[in-house]
């Protein structure tokens, strides 16, 4: 009876001993470090002076053409399945240059803007403005950016009156990583600036500033907000961020995209956190050719009443005998 009374004894001061262990275990627990989420790749894709391309046709010839945005759909849809973390931006002069966006234009049509239309189909994040955009005027730009789900970025310019729709200067793109999203989120600003001649007669109230002064003023005012900032200009985009290596500024200029979606620019950026900040270590950048890739059947499908109509057009158009000149 006394040894079961001892054993008794023994496994109820161990119980209290657990017992108060729990919270301090818990607590211990609780203090050790977090470990930083693994590297983070992001995926930066651009597009240059599309020209109103978006069906694999050539209008001046006309012929079927390797390029436009039914070729860059296969091209973004490839890398899009490779990496979901990426960011698709064009830098500038979509909205006119062929056949088909002067014929919608300038004729009425119950269908929506076909550029406007596809990029939205696409899923850009941004779009420069660029001199291809003043073509038709600013009622015309203002109305078709009202459908737009994209920003049209232009930091250095200065409506000095209200005929022209308002142009953001940069926007910023949020990436997240690890279990906790809202403590790992990456966050890429992306700053576009117009390399238009200011003295330029087709836009009026419009004026154009100098690119590196706009571009340091918007670094000034949101470098310390972001961890990477993409710099996107008609003529080329530049990549800046900070490097784990040295901690010193990171500067790397992308391939630039050839013309009428004919091939599409691709840079891959590694992150990695250290601390409260994430750093770039690796990046790699390359040109990828629309030769290589079949149409994207759904945009070929969304792009053709719009291609239908534009032949239509110019078929009506060079059938129509050219009036007399009047004596």
């Amino acid at each position: 009876m006394q040894k079961s009374c001892k054993t008794l004894l023994r496994l109820a001061v161990l119980a209290l001993t657990v017992t108060w262990c729990l919270p301090a275990l818990a607590q211990a627990a609780a203090k050790q470090p977090e470990l930083p989420p693994g590297p983070l790749k992001i995926t930066v894709m651009a597009t240059s002076r599309v020209n109103g391309h978006i069906i694999d046709w050539d209008y001046k010839f006309p012929r079927a053409a390797e390029f436009g945005l039914v070729k860059v759909a296969s091209l973004v849809k490839e890398q899009r399945a490779t990496n979901s973390n990426t960011i698709l931006i064009d830098q500038g002069s979509m909205l006119s240059g062929s056949a088909l966006t002067d014929y919608f234009a300038t004729t009425p049509s119950k269908l929506p803007n076909p550029m406007v239309s596809m990029y939205n189909m696409l899923g850009y994040d941004a779009v420069v403005l660029g001199p291809g955009e003043l073509a038709y005027g600013p009622t015309y730009l203002s109305k078709v950016l009202q459908t737009a789900n994209f920003p049209m970025l232009a930091a250095n310019t200065k409506n000095t009156g209200k005929t022209w729709p308002a142009f953001q200067p940069y926007t910023i793109k949020e990436f997240y990583a690890g279990k906790d999203k809202k403590k790992n989120v990456l966050r890429i600003g992306i700053i576009g600036t117009s390399g238009i001649d200011s003295d330029g007669p087709e836009h009026a109230d419009l004026k154009f500033t100098d690119q590196t002064e706009a571009v340091n003023a918007i670094i000034k005012k949101i470098g310390s907000k972001v961890d990477a900032l993409i710099i996107v200009k008609n003529d080329g985009l530049q990549v800046c961020g900070i490097t784990a290596a040295t901690y010193g500024k990171y500067d790397i200029a992308a391939t630039n995209p050839s013309k009428f979606g004919s091939s599409i620019s691709k840079t891959d950026l590694t992150f990695e956190k250290l601390g409260k900040r994430w750093l770039i270590t690796h990046s790699d950048t390359n040109t990828i050719y629309s030769v290589t890739a079949k149409p994207d059947k759904n945009m070929s499908d969304a792009a053709w009443p719009y291609h239908d109509a534009t032949l239509q057009h110019l078929t009506t158009t060079a059938a129509t005998p050219a009036e007399k000149p009047k004596s």
